[in-house]
């Protein structure tokens, strides 16, 4: 499992987890997918279709639900005309709830905008719970309900879904800390596309999925089958004078890296920038900060939904 591998590579494990735990508020939901659901176009075919789907809807809020968030994975936005526009997928970072306040999130802030001015269907997804795995370490009778890698799987599924029923024109997605990271593990197993194509990455301070502490950037460009015209969009913030008290909660980024041979044919590690991606270092900031900066999100939103 993910955080036994990584449990002892560093003596601030402990310590970082409980640095890293954010008290948040609720948001107001201010779309009714019920609404939906009664039009007589294509809601009334198209909606049901995947509300029967027991198994993955009860990890779905649909926006305007009643029920709880708790335990679920995802909350959903399906515009009254969502044909021919993209799948927006965006991923909290670790320990970020559903229903977190926007002044915490900037990942939130693309949610609430991009419901806003309907720009497609949008899926918000949590990320899993390193506490979840941990506990079942130390008791077989543990039940995680948030575990990492079951809710990578899941997340997977739930896009499918909505992949198979509304048939975007392509994908986009966005992710911050253990949320980029997720991002990169949609990518390396990427069957769940059924082949729409990726047209944006946003990458916002990533973190390998997985791990926690610090000093684990994520250095790997997120890579998909078909998608020759996708950009990337890498942000990160990289202070090398921290003292060691606040390493304990400041995650330590760094810009995308390829492996390349050089004339002398010897391999050697560069900076991987393609000639339409964005690579942002972003000055005087740290991990905890860096998404709720607003030129982080201003950036984040217009190269998330830009058609250049």
């Amino acid at each position: 499992m993910l955080v036994r591998r990584l449990f002892s590579g560093t003596v601030f494990t402990a310590a970082a987890l409980a640095a890293s735990t954010i008290s948040h508020e609720s948001n107001n939901r201010d779309f009714n997918v019920r609404q939906l659901v009664a039009a007589d176009d294509l809601q009334t075919s198209v909606v049901p279709k995947l509300l029967c789907r027991d198994e993955h809807r009860k990890l779905i809020n649909f926006e305007g639900d009643d029920e709880a968030l708790k335990g679920k994975i995802c909350r959903a936005y399906i515009p009254k005309e969502p044909q021919g526009k993209p799948l927006f997928v965006l991923v909290l970072g670790h320990v970020q709830e559903l229903d977190c306040s926007s002044d915490y999130s900037g990942i939130i802030c693309l949610y609430e905008k991009l419901k806003k001015e309907e720009r497609g269907i949008v899926l918000l997804f949590r990320t899993g719970l390193a506490v979840d795995e941990i506990g079942s370490m130390f008791s077989s009778d543990y039940k995680p309900q948030h575990e990492p890698t079951a809710v990578v799987k899941q997340t997977k599924d739930v896009i499918q879904d909505f992949i198979t029923t509304y048939k975007p024109e392509e994908l986009r997605l966005a992710g911050f800390s253990w949320g980029a990271g997720t991002i990169a593990q949609l990518a390396e197993d990427d069957n769940w596309r059924q082949s729409i194509p990726v047209a944006r990455t946003v990458m916002i301070d990533p973190i390998s999925f997985g791990s926690f502490g610090f000093g684990l950037p994520l250095r790997k460009r997120p890579e998909f089958k078909n998608s020759p015209k996708h950009r990337n969009l890498h942000a990160y913030q990289r202070n090398d004078n921290l003292p060691v008290s606040d390493l304990i909660s400041t995650l330590q980024g760094n810009y995308p890296t390829k492996l390349i041979k050089n004339e002398q044919g010897k391999f050697k590690i560069v900076r991987d920038e393609r000639p339409d991606d964005v690579i942002w270092q972003v000055p005087n900031t740290s991990h905890s900060q860096i998404e709720i900066l607003s030129e982080v999100k201003d950036r984040a939103y217009e190269f998330l939904i830009s058609s250049k």
